[in-house]
């Protein structure tokens, strides 16, 4: 009887620390994909991007290959194509840049953000005739040679569960500069700073229903319970 209750209370312990465990997801990138455009002190050159989330947010951490503070000039942006309401598109983006996404139909949420001036993010949606925003439902975070973005679930459109896909950009301080580094390819971006690059293989990130993370847990200690 004693085992009984220790294995319940075990179980309730598991499915408590399931609902509440959202391990991130690294996506790497490769080191030598930069193309033959200025990125001083490798602070564009993306290494890899943890993604990861809780009940409100999704959180972006960029590892760069150089510091923050030491290129100030470096743009971080997102495009990501979600199930949310806002109407996707395959050209273009809020910020104007050459930067698209064929993947899913295109994207229809945007995060652009900048570390220079103390540093800020913004959020935007396409609303079919353009788009959206700033929105409020962005934040950044630096920290030495790393970005945190962290983006509202609902602003994006995945306040339940499920997937999107995303790419994650690096860019210069102009207007018309397109992506100097793109997660989604080891491959050279761009060659020249107005040149135009579209994501054709985005990555994907998934969200699970509340409590399947418990419920694998709940079944596999349910089968090892059996063989005892």
């Amino acid at each position: 009887m004693k085992t009984s209750v220790l294995a319940a209370t075990g179980l309730v312990a598991l499915i408590a620390g399931g609902l509440n465990a959202n391990p991130g997801v690294t996506y790497t990138d490769s080191a030598t994909d930069i193309g033959n455009v200025a990125d001083a002190g490798g602070t564009a050159n993306l290494l890899s991007v943890e993604v990861s989330h809780t009940a409100t947010d999704v959180q972006f951490t960029l590892n760069l290959a150089g510091s923050v503070s030491s290129t100030d000039w470096a743009k971080f942006m997102i495009g990501i194509s979600s199930p949310g309401s806002g109407v996707k598109t395959s050209s273009g983006n809020a910020w104007g840049r050459p930067i698209n996404m064929s993947s899913g139909g295109g994207m229809n949420y945007w995060v652009g953000s900048w570390v220079d001036w103390g540093g800020g993010a913004q959020l935007w949606d396409n609303g079919g005739s353009g788009w959206n925003g700033p929105g409020s439902g962005a934040s950044i975070a630096l920290n030495g040679n790393s970005v945190t973005l962290t983006v509202s679930r609902g602003g994006i459109g995945m306040s339940g569960d499920g997937t999107f896909l995303f790419d994650v950009y690096t860019s210069g301080g102009g207007g018309n500069d397109g992506a100097i580094d793109a997660l989604s390819t080891d491959a050279v971006s761009m060659a020249n700073w107005g040149d135009s690059f579209t994501t054709t293989n985005a990555l994907s990130y998934t969200i699970p229903a509340p409590g399947a993370v418990a419920l694998v847990a709940l079944a596999g200690m349910v089968a090892r319970r059996r063989k005892a």
